[in-house]
């Protein structure tokens, strides 16, 4: 028999190299555990979720208002106590696949150390992403980066630390257990001979059926190799009892930390506890890992099946309210009964009566604003949506335009419209406009208010999302006599109510008569209905005349259009009583950051973000000008519309590559369509402008006001942005294009 060449040996040790054989484990038999990898991989490199700020999460994290070394020291904790899991998961489901394991002193400690490549590759380009979004910013000095990099090694060491002396004294190896190490002989190096799979037919043959790994070389530390002794003589039930010992330990460790977070979400509004939202990413991220590993080691092959039932089992249970966490807008009356969701048709009689009552409001604007010479011109404001980014620059425009007009162009501002961020933004310098009215200290031009808006959210919504909401809500609270459940829209506006200085913490119905003596602009907010599509238009005077085709009126044979009127449809359920934070919430539920809001209909229809019909409020000002256009054309000499966005207002086209994937072709059609969402709502809204531009004989001007001008120094979609972000949208209000847009506006107005 021919004997390998040390060449064939040296091969085989590296190919059987204990850390390489678990990486090929991994993707033959743990690809779930990879996924968690691929998908942290793929947000530092900016690959996954840059145009939401997601990488920003994990390189920038923010905890009590600041990004330091006890940020990073939050989320490298948080960071070990995902690669503990990864272990222990890897360990339980794995560990026996390879026996020559049971036979060393502190097992489980030499899995994890052989199971690291993947979690120090991952730290190696961690550390280095940090410190290269770092340096790209001169704010940061080489001190500081250092400094935070330290924090965050420091916090995932402590874990490492905690963890290990866990194992190492609870742990057995096969000595402990059993006292003794077996018969196996030692060479002269002190090193075990290894076992020849085609020398010995053992037990391990045909217990194991093959499915234990071969292995010829580990490391017995980091940076020490040792060759894997032979098994193949140990009793086989004794070396089962060694991973059964540590895998029990394992589940009553895993056990622990489970309770441990979940405890930890009781305490959700104490700020100290609130982590990065990064860091809470990770926690989800090591639930998940928890959670599947357990039910894995628990019902090995059947674990397909059995989470299969489980998502029948909870989708049937779904669909009775005792099993379900409806999330309501705060301040409405949930306890009438529920009303019907089809109104039919609005009488002419009740559309004429809701036309009178808004022109009286147009009447007090127009006294407000009587020129000794000409008409005024009547003032629209459109935001679009996009988080915390769309807030602050809302409101910049705004002000900054409030201050160089001396306050003639807040005063010319009859109504304003739009979605998510943006509604935020324009909701709040209003509210600093009617405290300065009632004669509070308000200095409207302060830059402390904007940096109130770019204040963080994203915290407690994520932390809030991983450690209650998708698991078991524990905790009510009570608003206005009403219970309801505490989940990531409770967390948004009590943030939000926060960064605002609790000034907007009040019913809707609070701004009504100061709306309808046009002391302060009105605001129509239009969310999504999820059911139907349509938009519900939610506001402190009736609507109806935006509601109803001229057409159905007229044969009141038509359905209702693609408005409904939120105060008509829930007149029974104190409508105006909403809490106005909760309104807000309604127009800027971004899909599953945030829970849709559930109305009191029959049937139950839910609401989401208003930027998925119409994301810049065109849509509801054209149609609000439509119905007053005999009104505007005697009255004003034109309607200037501000519209405040992220880009440019232009046609894209499509990129050059003739070569697309078979991906790209399959992903195609949903695709284009859901990242073309709101070029399309620009190319309706055009032929809006212009359609309306025929009815008024040319009188509506639209200006532009741009944030971003660079696609690519893009500033998140996020509810969480960077200090250089925020910079970015303070400064934006000087670039050439706004510079211009304001000129345009102070001449139309003057």
């Amino acid at each position: 028999m021919n004997q390998p060449s040390n060449l064939q040996k040296w091969f085989s040790r590296i190919i059987y190299f204990f850390p390489l054989q678990l990486v090929f484990v991994h993707l033959k038999k743990s690809q779930q555990l990879l996924i968690f990898w691929i998908i942290l991989f793929l947000t530092i490199s900016g690959n996954f979720g840059h145009k939401y700020g997601i990488p920003f999460l994990l390189l920038d994290p923010e905890y009590l208002g600041k990004v330091n070394f006890m940020s990073y020291l939050i989320l490298g904790f948080s960071f070990g106590g995902f690669v503990m899991a990864y272990n222990i998961s890897s360990y339980v489901n794995n560990g026996f696949r390879f026996p020559f394991l049971a036979t060393q002193s502190r097992p489980f400690l030499k899995y994890c150390i052989n199971n690291s490549f993947i979690p120090l590759t991952f730290l190696i380009y961690y550390c280095y992403s940090v410190v290269d979004f770092k340096m790209e910013d001169l704010q940061f000095n080489k001190i500081q980066i250092l400094y935070d990099v330290v924090g965050f090694l420091i916090g995932y060491i402590i874990v490492i630390l905690i963890s290990m002396s866990y194992f190492i004294n609870t742990n057995k190896d096969y000595l402990k257990l059993f006292g003794t190490v077996g018969d196996q002989a030692e060479d002269d190096e002190g090193i075990y001979r290894l076992a020849s799979h085609k020398k010995h037919k053992t037990w391990f043959n045909e217990t194991f059926n093959n499915k234990a790994w071969h292995v010829e070389s580990y490391l017995i530390k980091p940076l020490k190799i040792r060759l894997a002794r032979d098994f193949s003589h140990y009793n086989k039930s004794q070396l089962n009892q060694v991973f059964k010992q540590n895998n029990f330990n394992a589940s009553i460790f895993e056990i622990v930390v489970l309770i441990s977070i979940f405890v930890l979400g009781l305490f959700r509004e104490v700020d100290v506890f609130v982590i990065p939202a990064g860091a809470s990413i990770l926690l989800l991220f090591t639930i998940l890992i928890m959670l599947t590993s357990a039910i894995r080691s628990w019902l090995y092959g059947w674990t397909f099946v059995a989470f299969i039932g489980l998502f029948i089992l909870v989708n049937y249970l779904s669909k009775f309210e005792e099993f379900t966490y409806a999330n309501k807008a705060y301040g409405l009356d949930y306890e009438t009964e529920s009303v019907d969701y089809n109104l039919g048709i609005i009488s002419p009689d009740t559309i004429t009566q809701d036309s009178l009552y808004h022109i009286q409001i147009l009447d007090q604007w127009a006294k407000k604003n009587k020129q000794r010479t000409g008409k005024p011109k009547l003032v629209l404001f459109n935001v679009s949506g996009g988080g915390s980014r769309a807030s602050m620059w809302a409101f910049r425009v705004v002000q900054y335009l409030d201050s160089i007009s001396e306050g003639e162009s807040s005063k010319h501002m009859h109504l304003i419209t739009g979605s998510s961020g943006g509604m935020i933004g324009a909701a709040y310098f209003r509210e600093l406009l009617n405290l300065k009215q009632e004669g509070k200290k308000i200095n409207l031009h302060h830059p402390k208010y904007i940096y109130d808006l770019g204040k963080d959210i994203l915290n407690p919504i994520v932390f809030s999302l991983a450690v209650n909401d998708y698991f078991i809500r524990l905790q009510k609270f009570e608003y206005d006599g009403q219970q309801y459940w505490k989940d990531r829209g409770y967390a948004f506006e009590q943030r939000l109510n926060r960064n605002t200085r609790y000034f907007m913490d009040k019913p809707l119905g609070a701004y009504q008569l100061k709306e309808f003596n046009s002391e302060l602009p009105m605001m129509i907010l239009s969310p999504s209905i999820i059911n139907d599509g349509k938009i519900l238009l939610t506001a402190n005077h009736p609507l109806g005349f935006m509601c109803q085709n001229e057409s159905a009126v007229e044969n009141q044979t038509v359905e209702l259009g693609e408005n409904v009127e939120y105060s008509r449809l829930l007149k029974g359920h104190q409508p105006l009583n909403i809490r106005f934070l909760s309104a807000l919430r309604m127009s800027a539920t971004f899909p599953y950051i945030m829970p849709t809001i559930e109305l009191p209909t029959e049937p139950k229809i839910e609401l989401i973000d208003a930027g998925l019909r119409d994301n810049y409020g065109v849509k509801t000002s054209i149609r609000y000008l439509y119905s007053f256009r005999d009104w505007i054309q005697k009255n004003t000499s034109g309607v200037v519309i501000i519209q405040v966005r992220y880009g440019k207002q232009q046609a894209k086209l499509p990129t050059k590559d003739n070569n697309t994937s078979i991906y790209q072709d399959l992903t195609a059609p949903f695709g284009s369509v859901y990242g073309n969402l709101f070029n399309i709502q620009d190319y309706n809204n055009s032929s809006l402008v212009e359609y309306a531009n025929g009815w008024t004989g040319n009188k509506i001007q639209l200006v532009d006001f741009v944030l971003n001008s660079d696609e690519e120094k893009s500033i998140s979609l996020s509810w969480h942005l960077t200090e250089s972000e925020r910079e970015k949208v303070m400064q934006a209000i000087y670039l050439e294009e706004n510079k211009k847009a304001v000129n345009k506006v102070l001449d139309l107005i003057k």
